[in-house]
């Protein structure tokens, strides 16, 4: 996979191809599908948000190396995530893959790459963080998606961010 290719690709476009990418981990390490949903429902709100904001403040919480830190919900001052929510993903979380841990964050940090300022060119520091999990995908010998379903997400609309687009409509789980 080259990375040149995502240069037409919007940072909307950018973001489903990792959530895409992390399906397809949960499929790979046969993790139970269902489990991990509420994850992807906040995971795909990217695509659709109106203030970056949102999505990169509840992302943060839920990354599993920053809700893990905490045993109880009281330890921490969540923003957004509620107590139902935090006991259910602690709980997920306990015993996953380092996999999984890396493959979200990879998501948040192409999410917030070019978070408060202008994407210029072609959006570089997000191909920086994509071609990232792209190459930890290869070596983990973890199935990408074809490439060729996120050209439509143009990198020309929105300056770069891309027309928002309910992106439950291509993931393979949440359909």
């Amino acid at each position: 996979m080259i990375i040149d290719e995502f240069k037409k690709i919007s940072l909307n476009g950018r973001v489903a191809y990792g959530i895409c990418c992390f399906e397809n981990a949960l499929t790979a390490l046969n993790y139970n599908i269902d489990e991990w949903k509420v994850v992807l429902e906040y995971l795909w709100d990217f695509t659709s948000i109106r203030y970056l904001d949102d999505w990169s403040g509840v992302v943060a919480e839920i990354l599993p190396e920053n809700l893990l830190e905490f045993k109880t919900y009281e330890e921490h001052d969540y923003e957004y995530l509620d107590e139902e929510n935090f006991k259910y993903l602690y709980k997920l979380y306990e015993n996953i893959d380092a996999k999984i841990d890396f493959i979200m964050t990879a998501i948040y940090n192409i999410g917030t790459s070019h978070a408060y300022t202008i994407i210029v060119d072609y959006g570089q520091k997000s191909l920086e963080e994509l071609d990232k999990l792209i190459d930890y995908m290869e070596k983990n010998n973890i199935p990408m998606p074809e490439q060729k379903q996120f050209t439509r997400f143009s990198f020309e609309e929105n300056r770069g961010w891309g027309s928002k687009f309910d992106g439950r409509s291509i993931s393979s789980i949440l359909k």
